[in-house]
């Protein structure tokens, strides 16, 4: 990797630190724009770039940064309901990344980017589920957790999706940008 791709990756990171101070507190999950910027980081940088990003994102939460959700970290967040989603976002960008590597209508990235949140949500709502029920000791159905979370969050994080998308088709024509897979 280039020092540009370096750069390019601790920059993203930093966008997604930055994205995930700002929340609006729902329990036990907050609204943050951490999804809008899942979305973008691998479509822009590719599979293995963009997850080399929300993995030092991971790293650096997990070492005590505060840049997880809501400005904590620590490594203590694991046993955070909303760990998972952290989890989900680091495998959603090699999906992304991979299948964004050829151009795309908008209807195409789109239809990836709402593929890449359900796996998003089938690595959140499973270890919010565990977390909630064994480690919180609240008794939540399964099926609960995942109505609550299509629910509350599924309409916000279409939007974010609509909106990652008409920002990738407008950045990806920028020279480094191309050829990112």
């Amino acid at each position: 990797m280039s020092v540009r791709d370096l750069t390019y990756i601790a920059l993203f990171t930093a966008l997604l630190a930055v994205s995930s101070i700002l929340v609006i507190p729902l329990w036990p999950v907050p609204v943050t724009l951490q999804v809008f910027f899942f979305l973008l980081i691998p479509a822009l940088l590719g599979a293995l770039k963009g997850s080399l990003a929300i993995l030092l994102y991971i790293a650096l939460g997990l070492l005590g940064l505060p840049v997880l959700a809501g400005g904590t970290g620590g490594f203590q967040s694991i046993f955070s309901p909303s760990f998972g989603f952290l989890i989900g976002g680091l495998i959603q960008a090699i999906y992304l990344g991979k299948k964004l590597s050829d151009p795309l209508d908008f209807k195409g990235v789109l239809l990836h980017m709402v593929v890449a949140i359900f796996i998003l949500y089938l690595f959140g709502v499973t270890h919010q589920y565990f977390i909630m029920n064994r480690v919180m000791m609240v008794e939540i159905p399964f099926g609960a957790v995942i109505v609550t979370n299509i629910l509350t969050f599924f309409p916000i994080d279409l939007l974010k999706a609509f909106l990652a998308t008409a920002l990738y088709l407008r950045l990806r024509s920028l020279d480094y940008f191309k050829n990112q897979a």
